[in-house]
């Protein structure tokens, strides 16, 4: 179902009569989800007004709607005609030809259309797709000598890397193949990250004697394996490299070094932790420069931190040589704070607040709050409040804008404490923050209990004769009804006297008629292209011609470009102009349709299919597919994780069993059937080891499931706010709260009413 017909909204006007611009009748009908309807328009509008409806982009527009017919060999013809009939729109036309000849299996003539329309200085938008799939059509059996006229093309990086990936290929194609080798070498000598690189060393690995050819070669090649989180495949090639490494020409200091901490972290991912160990303790005695030395002793401590309770006095002595080595490095924080917390953990209170008192003197704040609020938690979920105090307002001082996670756990003080009004206030203010972030929801919880409900009660209707929104909302939220109500309409009011608020809490769609497109220049293509209804194309001109400063128009920007499917970029645009709403305002009471433009349930058939047959939460799933990928399917992260779900090809490659595909490539982790699958099916996974635990779960989900089960070992009870306390990645930390945000913003706004 449609966001528009879920929310009820109605984009198009009907007209009583025709309109002016012959567009605006077309726009609206596209509007309604007819294909078929808006085909008829542009017919009608071709044989009526002729060469203006051409100049317009009518012919073009006319292809994508034959294609969403499927009719392909109409559209084809569309598309040619328009390449003439409208200039502006000639390389989106071309582009759309080979888009459907390359699919068609016309890798030939879908090759000759990208080669003539990279070397005639295209629109920035269709470089990077046009590129891809040049690549991807000269593999597939285009003519390589297109490649002769393309040699001065000013590109970036990314785009350059993929066109010389096709040189080399179509080198191979004519048995040049030292060539094409040399070629591919020179690509990972370049950058052994990117999706070229693992294309370029597996081209290059069957080829490779792992036990007589040049170790940079098997070096490259390992780096790029290890890159690409396929440790096993890595270390064969690594492995091999380092035994020739420091007798080969040109070898130098730094490539062996990347060689063995690239082989002793491949073990580490792979769980190997005690052989990681003693490769990392291997390379610190061979390293002389020290902050590299103090790096790897850190390393060293976190594989046997990892290897289990048993080997934490070794982590503890490797965790002191690191701090050791360099006291004032990079590390030598990070190594103090886990000391800090083994030692806690081990009942050694001495040498643990020994290492509290060295990071309370460091200069690395932000350490010292996370240690303190380790402290404070550990203690009071345990019943114990003498120190609790002190740390806590050390951590405020310390941290210049304390947030939730540290008021909750004032509020945890002086429940235990039995200052009841005290912990319900500051529990309301945590809640009346952000009810959907964790910390939100568990002071919520704590508000709601028997032993504080009368003290939160009596606060909340204080609290709802208060002039102030957030005290209002707090109140609002916890009260009964009528209560409840009574706050929330003076809530309303207060808010509605706000100019800067008003707006965005009346936010409504601008019928198509009133959009600027019709009287604006529309200098640009990207402009035409929004004109004819392509919002999808022309998403990169939506903020030019929906600008913030008129929340309504960015708010019918955003929600045309998500009917569209350009889901990502009408998040992007949802987002940016949530920046522009007043802090007090509670996004709760925001319009439902921009609430849940800001959370999308794209791909809902597929989310709700896929885990109503595992058995896992659908919002969950959906809050995850929002921060990993904001919901684009062709997302590829820094650390090689693809798709919808972010998965690297290792874990997909492990699941896809499990989900029916044979011989999973890594391009398939971009379809998002699978990629939603694959995310269901490792929910499922995740859910039984941590018994349905949903902190760790998440947690497992970003950092892996060793580092989750460690962080489970830090706490002394079962609540989610120690376990998100305790989460030692900040990362990991931030993403956690994100999740789970959203979880709860999902779960609000789409499952069904109890």
């Amino acid at each position: 179902m449609s966001l528009v017909a879920t929310t009820g909204l109605v984009l198009a006007l009907q007209l009583a009569t025709p309109p002016a611009d012959p567009r605006l009748e077309a726009v609206e009908t596209q509007l309604g989800n007819d294909p078929a309807a808006a085909l008829e328009v542009v017919e009608r509008r071709l044989t009526e007004m002729g060469p203006r409806a051409k100049a317009l982009g009518f012919d073009y527009l006319r292809g994508h709607l034959l294609l969403d017919l499927e009719r392909p060999g109409e559209a084809l013809q569309a598309f040619a005609e328009a390449m003439t009939s409208s200039p502006e729109l000639e390389p989106w036309s071309r582009y759309r030809i080979a888009v459907e000849q390359a699919r068609q299996n016309h890798p030939e003539v879908a090759s000759g259309l990208l080669a003539t329309l990279l070397g005639s200085s295209p629109p920035r938008a269709l470089v990077s797709p046009a590129v891809d799939l040049l690549e991807r059509s000269l593999r597939d059996g285009g003519d390589c000598r297109l490649l002769r006229g393309l040699d001065r093309l000013r590109l970036r990086p990314p785009q350059q890397r993929r066109l010389d990936l096709a040189r080399a290929h179509c080198k191979e194609r004519g048995d040049d193949t030292e060539a094409a080798m040399a070629s591919l070498l020179k690509l990972l000598a370049q950058d052994t990250s990117d999706d070229v690189a693992l294309a370029a060393a597996r081209r290059l690995a069957p080829d490779l004697d792992l036990t007589h050819d040049d170790p940079q070669s098997l070096l490259l090649v390992g780096l790029s394996y290890y890159d690409h989180r396929e440790f096993e495949t890595a270390i064969r090639y690594l492995a091999n490299a380092l035994v020739r490494l420091p007798k080969s020409e040109g070898a130098d200091e730094r490539q062996i070094f990347d060689c063995r901490y690239a082989l002793a972290r491949s073990l580490f991912w792979l769980g190997r932790y005690r052989a990681a160990a003693n490769a990392f303790g291997a390379l610190a005695r061979s390293t002389a420069d020290t902050p590299r030395r103090a790096q790897v002793l850190y390393q060293r401590a976190r594989c046997l931190e990892l290897a289990g309770r048993g080997s934490w006095g070794e982590a503890l002595e490797a965790f002191k040589s690191t701090f050791d080595t360099e006291p004032r490095g990079r590390w030598a924080s990070a190594a103090t704070i886990a000391s800090l917390r083994l030692h806690y953990l081990l009942g050694q209170e001495g040498p643990a607040l020994e290492a509290l008192d060295r990071l309370l003197r460091s200069r690395n704040r932000g350490n010292a709050v996370r240690a303190l609020l380790f402290m404070v938690s550990s203690d009071l979920v345990q019943g114990r409040t003498d120190r609790a105090g002190a740390w806590l307002a050390k951590a405020i001082q310390l941290d210049p804008e304390p947030g939730q996670e540290t008021y909750y756990w004032r509020g945890r003080l002086l429940e235990a404490q039995g200052n009841l009004a005290g912990a319900a206030e500051a529990y309301l203010r945590v809640y009346g923050s952000d009810p959907f972030h964790p910390f939100g929801q568990a002071a919520g919880q704590r508000l709601r209990s028997a032993a504080l409900r009368d003290s939160a009660q009596r606060l909340a209707r204080r609290w709802a004769q208060s002039p102030e929104v957030p005290k209002l909302y707090a109140a609002s939220r916890l009260l009964e009804r009528p209560a409840a109500t009574q706050a929330r309409t003076k809530l309303a009011t207060r808010l509605e006297g706000n100019p800067r608020a008003l707006p965005f809490l009346q936010l409504e769609v601008r019928p198509a008629v009133d959009w600027p497109l019709w009287t604006a220049p529309l200098a640009r293509p990207e402009d035409k292209l929004l004109a004819l209804g392509l919002f999808e194309e022309g998403a990169s001109a939506v903020l030019r011609n929906f600008p913030l400063t008129d929340p309504d128009l960015a708010f019918t920007g955003a929600l045309v470009l998500a009917e569209a499917g350009a889901t990502r970029r009408s998040l992007y645009v949802s987002e940016v102009l949530a920046k522009r709403i007043p802090g007090a305002v509670p996004h709760e009471l925001l319009p439902r349709p921009y609430r849940q433009l800001l959370h999308p349930l794209s791909y809902s058939y597929l989310i709700l299919k896929e885990t109503q047959k595992r058995g896992v939460d659908p919002y969950l799933l959906a809050g995850i597919v929002r921060e990993e990928s904001r919901f684009d399917p062709e997302a590829f992260s820094a650390a090689s994780a693809r798709g919808l779900t972010q998965f690297i090809y290792p874990t997909a490659r492990r699941l896809a069993g499990t989900i029916g595909v044979e011989d999973l490539a890594p391009a398939d982790i971009h379809r998002p059937e699978v990629a939603i699958a694959l995310g269901a099916a490792y929910l499922q996974e995740l859910s039984a080891r941590f018994e349905g635990a949903t902190e760790n779960v998440v947690a497992a989900y970003n950092a892996g499931e060793p580092q989750a089960e460690l962080w489970r070992t830090y706490c002394q009870s079962d609540e989610r706010e120690e376990y998100l306390t305790k989460v030692t990645f900040r990362e990991t930390r931030g993403y956690l709260i994100k999740v789970l945000s959203s979880y709860a913003h999902y779960t609000d706004l789409y499952a069904p009413a109890p």
